[in-house]
């Protein structure tokens, strides 16, 4: 995740330069790690910065009361997450139409959290957010872009994209505009650019671990109108191999403006023993680790997207500030 300009403490000018030309060089690594070995790249990403993205991003919107605008919007946010969580853990058809139906809701929850406070508009908010839900148990289209695209590359690309967009906008800046371009143009790089080692295979235990990813392989080159050749999947997994690490390096990196280590010992021991168990987990059996951590991995998308719509609603701000050549 990155994070809107408008949501942290203003810093100097020189400081956001750096931390853009940093994070050109993090897309630039990422880039060229995920063409080399993209298999391992992202199981590495995946596994290892994961976990511990998930655990302090969480605690830092926890300390912002998730940027929603009611008390309680946070359980009901992770309540929907643990259900859809529950519902690909298990897997079949009917856990899948219940998590498709929580995110449904979810999505639409998050918005009216941001922009509506009184109690009828939260009561319509609430009565679109189930009808959203049915429609998207009903329609696959949507069914596919909230379990498929939204918890993976809406979250790790799209929505981080937005960040950098609003980041560049507000900050009218030569590196901001230039990190932007980077980013843009790494995914077309990973699928129609960039190529593999003629020596590089997976292993098996890489496809396997990956498996869990497939279906949102397949989607993603049956929207891109390619087929799927070894060639294409390589691509594809270049691509999620660049998204996800740079999606964490990115939140890494920005630790001196958020300040999300400034937390309680207590805090910081807990995230530190559910990271290590998390390790554990993965180093015992990938899939495992990945079943097991699939709610809190839901739970840190969908416990964003107050975040999310909040920098959505700051771009246009900014980008009308811009049509009418003035600063908000």
């Amino acid at each position: 995740m990155g994070v809107s300009v408008n949501m942290r403490p203003v810093v100097d000018p020189v400081e956001v330069d750096r931390i853009n030309y940093l994070n050109i060089i993090l897309m630039v690594v990422s880039l060229l790690v995920a063409s080399y070995l993209p298999f391992e790249t992202f199981l590495v990403a995946y596994a290892v910065l994961g976990p511990l993205h998930y655990l302090t991003e969480i605690s830092w919107l926890h300390d912002r009361s998730y940027f929603t605008s009611g008390r309680r919007d946070s359980a009901l946010l992770l309540g929907a997450a643990v259900l859809a969580g529950l519902g690909f853990m298990v897997s079949t058809e009917n856990t899948a139409s219940l998590a498709g139906f929580a995110l449904g809701v979810l999505f639409v929850l998050a918005a009216g959290m941001v922009f509506v406070g009184s109690g009828m508009g939260r009561a319509g908010i609430l009565g679109l957010a189930v009808l959203v839900g049915a429609l998207t148990v009903w329609w696959t289209p949507l069914f596919l872009l909230f379990t498929a695209f939204l918890p993976t590359l809406v979250h790790v690309y799209l929505f981080t994209g937005l960040f950098i967009l609003h980041g560049a906008v507000k900050g009218r800046s030569f590196s901001g505009i230039l990190s932007l371009v980077v980013f843009i143009l790494a995914p077309f790089l990973c699928l129609f650019v960039a190529s593999t080692p003629t020596w590089y295979a997976p292993s098996v235990y890489a496809l396997a671990a990956v498996e869990p990813f497939d279906p949102v392989g397949s989607l993603t080159l049956d929207i891109l109108g390619l087929p799927i050749t070894q060639d294409n999947w390589l691509g594809f997994m270049r691509l999620m191999g660049f998204a996800y690490t740079y999606h964490y390096l990115n939140w890494f990196s920005k630790t001196r403006i958020i300040n999300w280590h400034a937390i309680s010992r207590r805090r910081l021991r807990l995230i530190g023993a559910v990271y290590i168990s998390a390790l554990a987990l993965y180093g015992y059996d990938y899939r495992v680790g990945v079943t097991a951590l699939m709610t809190l991995s839901l739970a840190h998308v969908m416990l964003e997207l107050p975040l999310n719509f909040r920098t959505i609603a700051g771009l246009i701000s900014e980008t009308r500030c811009v049509v009418m050549g003035r600063r908000a």
